[in-house]
């Protein structure tokens, strides 16, 4: 009887509408979603503990957009990609006003217990897709640090955070800005 039973429990299985998994390490397995309203108190909380100074209004605005993921592991939200459209002027190298001609990716807050099972990767490679849906020209980020005069996709390769040796191996583009170093990837 219990043979059976179990039988059945794997036809319903199969039965079940599919969901869009990508598997991490450990077999668990994330799920990314399109960010609302809904969701903006959770995304705070993973924020703040990845030491994001944010508030549940800023976060909610930039939701609006309609262009943020989230990461999902069981349900639980493991990581937020925010992004919201920009203007990138090539020729000035930097943000401006004007009709979006980009995807601005905030960094990606993902908590400790998940960071190195490339959920960073997972929620740029969604905003990226996003961005090309939207039929924008580029996706763009800032990297705060440091970068000292010189290569700079020399110095990531060396000494790079995880965020920027992600932009690195997805073929960004760097130029240094009064407010920092901004990476850039054409995607149309």
């Amino acid at each position: 009887m219990a043979e059976s039973y179990k039988q059945s429990e794997k036809k319903e299985a199969a039965d079940a509408p599919k969901r869009k998994f990508i598997h991490l390490l450990d077999e668990e397995e994330v799920e990314v979603k399109r960010l609302d309203s809904e969701d903006i108190e959770d995304c705070v909380k993973v924020m703040r503990k990845c030491a994001f100074d944010v508030t549940e209004v800023e976060v909610g605005n930039i939701i609006a957009y309609g262009k943020s993921f989230g990461a999902t592991v069981n349900r639980m939200l493991v990581g937020v990609g925010l992004a919201w459209p920009a203007r990138l002027d090539l020729e000035s190298k930097k943000i401006t006003s004007g009709e979006a001609n980009a995807l601005y990716m905030e960094d990606p807050a993902v908590l400790l217990a998940y960071e190195g099972r490339g959920v960073r990767r997972i929620l740029l490679k969604e905003r990226e897709k996003e961005a090309v849906d939207s039929k924008l020209k580029y996706t763009i980020g800032y990297l705060y640090e440091d970068i000292p005069k010189g290569d700079i996709a020399g110095y990531i390769t060396e000494a790079g955070s995880a965020l920027e040796k992600l932009y690195l191996s997805e073929a960004y583009e760097f130029f240094r800005t009064e407010k920092g170093i901004l990476a850039f990837k054409k995607v149309v």
